[in-house]
């Protein structure tokens, strides 16, 4: 009983540390979400130019996209016109951060990681976008027969949204930060809580550093662990803070901080499908081996500075007032429980009498509402479908219409980066 009680203080602690930050990154994704127009991201990514790498991986930095939700909006991007370089460089640096998680992480690592990251995230990006344009000219990447949204429908949604009244476009705002961004993460972020909380429990202090090299040895440990990996951005950060407590290096957290969230096993397969072998090994080349670099970077930026890169001062260290803290834990508890109790009513709601007509697909790969968001968007587009409805937790798409054929959904689906199972 005392092991549970310890457990469960330290997830609480941990919950109570990164509440406020949280919320604080939600709220600024939203209204940047808001704030940058799609035509606008669309309008100077189209050159194979290394202008629009940086473009690229300059706007993924604070936009709240994970690994997964980031392979659509990329292709989307594409589709629009966006190069070869800088579609790659959007998908290497967007889901390694965002506000949201570059605030929690200033929470627990303090503010050298938390500018340390995004600038990371900047670098590989462009590194990456520049490397596709110089020496993969030769390779395209697969089209599909379905447009994702067409100039007209980007500029007709856009004025739109500058049309709805102040109070809509807050209440939409605050339905996107809260609503849609913490459901993407809510999964993964308290499965990360409860992995940093059993680490720390099972692992004795300076684990890590008595059995394992700090430097290179453990980041390559790390890296491996980290690349076929699901995790967001922000769920990764207690767990780096609890591996630096027990003897972990800066440096080697940082790997697991940058491959973590940019990599996964559902992502390769995607790009592997969806962009070549030759894309899919330049990004997993570049995501590899900058994370080594910045990880040696930071721990000789702190051997030569003598600086002490604790994670102690940040966890659970008191940086904001105890009431504020408690108030902001109750608010995202609050959320989350509504978050959880809304799938679960989802998943035990019987389904609908099957229509004439009514086609049901199996979607693989699927894991927030970015993803749902694409896949509806790109079948409700094939001809003779009158109606889409995507249910993420059950894995499928039901599509109603006339004379719909097969082979159009699969195309439609395929292009924008999933596959019928």
């Amino acid at each position: 009983m005392e092991l549970i009680a310890k457990y469960i203080q330290t997830v609480v602690s941990l919950f109570n540390e990164m509440a406020f930050w949280l919320l604080l990154g939600f709220a600024l994704a939203g209204v940047l979400y808001f704030l940058i127009p799609k035509s606008a991201i669309v309008r100077h990514l189209g050159k194979e130019s290394i202008g629009s790498s940086w473009k690229a991986s300059l706007l993924g930095v604070p936009l709240p996209l994970c690994s997964c939700g980031v392979i659509p909006t990329a292709i989307g991007l594409r589709k629009q016109g966006a190069s070869r370089g800088a579609t790659i460089s959007f998908l290497i640096s967007t889901p390694q951060t965002g506000l949201d998680s570059i605030a929690v992480t200033y929470s627990f690592l303090g503010p050298l990681f938390a500018l340390f990251r995004p600038v990371a995230a900047f670098i590989s990006g462009v590194v990456g976008g520049v490397a596709i344009t110089l020496f993969n000219r030769k390779q395209r990447i697969a089209e599909s027969s379905v447009e994702i949204d067409s100039d007209e429908d980007l500029l007709a949604h856009e004025r739109h949204m500058r049309g709805l009244p102040l109070r809509t476009k807050l209440r939409k705002m605050v339905h996107y930060a809260f609503g849609d961004l913490l459901g993407d993460i809510a999964f993964w972020l308290v499965i990360g809580l409860l992995i940093a909380a059993l680490i720390d429990l099972l692992i004795p202090e300076n684990f890590f550093a008595e059995r394992i090299n700090p430097g290179l040895p453990s980041m390559l440990l790390l890296m491996v662990a980290g690349i076929p990996l699901y995790i967001c951005a922000t769920a990764s950060v207690p767990i780096a803070a609890v591996l630096m407590l027990k003897g972990v290096s800066a440096g080697a957290a940082f790997v697991f901080l940058m491959v973590g969230p940019a990599t996964n096993a559902a992502t390769i397969a995607v790009i592997g499908r969806v962009m070549g072998k030759r894309t899919l090994t330049a990004y997993l080349a570049t995501v590899a081996l900058l994370s080594l670099v910045f990880g040696l970077l930071l721990n000789a930026f702190l051997s030569w500075t003598q600086m002490e890169q604790s994670v102690t001062g940040y966890f659970g260290g008191g940086m904001l007032p105890l009431w504020l803290q408690i108030s902001a834990s109750v608010v995202l508890a609050a959320l989350l429980l509504h978050y959880f109790v809304s799938v679960w009513q989802r998943k035990l709601a019987r389904p609908s009498e099957e229509k004439s007509g009514v086609i049901t697909l199996r979607i693989v790969g699927m894991h927030c509402s970015h993803c749902v968001e694409s896949v509806h968007n790109a079948l409700a587009k094939v001809p003779g479908v009158q109606n889409v409805d995507v249910n993420i937790e059950r894995g499928i798409a039901r599509v109603e219409g006339t004379a719909i054929k097969d082979s159009d959904l699969k195309v439609a689906v395929e292009g924008v980066g999933y596959k019928l199972g």
